[in-house]
């Protein structure tokens, strides 16, 4: 391989990061992975790629020989390579190859059956009892199971109403008409990822498809899970909804 093509390929595998990690930042999905606090660092790497791209990318012409023997020795230059092996250059553009061939898609059923569903923590950065004081028809899964956490009697939840959004996820241990509404939280990445959900009573609950994204609205009451306490929704409509933007909550 000579230097111009080993050069150029290193340029090409550059860019293509580059223009990958833009690519997922503008569609959303690099949200899939990585909480969204990480923006600025991810945007200032695909920057970074694309400078090294142009930095190491050969010039067209050949500026340097102004004599003779300057010219052959920049031919002899250009016609053997001396950097790295070329499966060096494989192993860089394996991430890049990875991330176009692999459909992107958030965690799902698969990973709770994997990891379980967490009914206690880790739920909050720290301690978080503010959390119960979000309107009940506003708060989010993760805020619900906050709330039955921190506090002292569960029976104040009793008839409140609820207004969520999570996908569809049908664990063996509940009973026919019921499923679990559930969201996975991520403090980093999807690596330290926690399953989290309610329990929704509905007599529909067989027929929805697992992984389906839904809003579910109903009143709460007490309910168990896992032997742990856990909000349990008694839907007054549940209806399909599309993936969000941003599939994760943050604790």
């Amino acid at each position: 391989m000579t230097r111009r093509l080993q050069r150029s390929l290193q340029a090409l595998i550059l860019a293509g990061l580059g223009l990958f990690l833009l690519q997922k930042l503008w569609s959303g999905s690099l949200y899939w992975y990585i909480n969204e606090r990480f923006f600025a660092l991810v945007l200032a790497a695909a920057i970074g790629f694309l400078i090294l791209a142009r930095t190491v990318a050969p010039a067209w012409r050949s500026t340097g020989a102004t004599n003779a023997k300057d010219a052959r020795t920049h031919a002899e230059g250009e016609g053997h390579a001396h950097g790295a092996p070329a499966w060096r250059l494989w192993v860089v553009a394996l991430p890049l190859l990875l991330g176009l061939l692999v459909p992107a898609r958030p965690l799902g059923s698969s990973a709770i059956a994997n990891k379980g569903l967490n009914t206690s923590a880790p739920l909050a950065a720290a301690g978080a009892p503010e959390q119960v004081t979000v309107a009940p028809a506003e708060r989010s899964v993760l805020d619900w199971v906050r709330a039955f956490n921190y506090a002292e009697d569960l029976s104040v939840f009793a008839g409140e109403p609820a207004d969520v959004i999570g996908f569809v996820y049908h664990d063996s241990s509940l009973g026919a008409g019921e499923f679990m509404i559930s969201r996975f939280t991520v403090t980093c990445c999807a690596a330290d990822a926690t399953a989290i959900g309610m329990r929704v009573q509905w007599p529909a609950a067989d027929a929805l498809e697992g992984n389906a994204w839904v809003r579910v609205r109903g009143v709460v009451q007490a309910g168990a899970y896992a032997g742990r306490p856990i909000p349990v929704i008694m839907a007054e409509s549940v209806e399909g909804v599309t993936t969000p933007r941003q599939p994760y909550l943050s604790p």
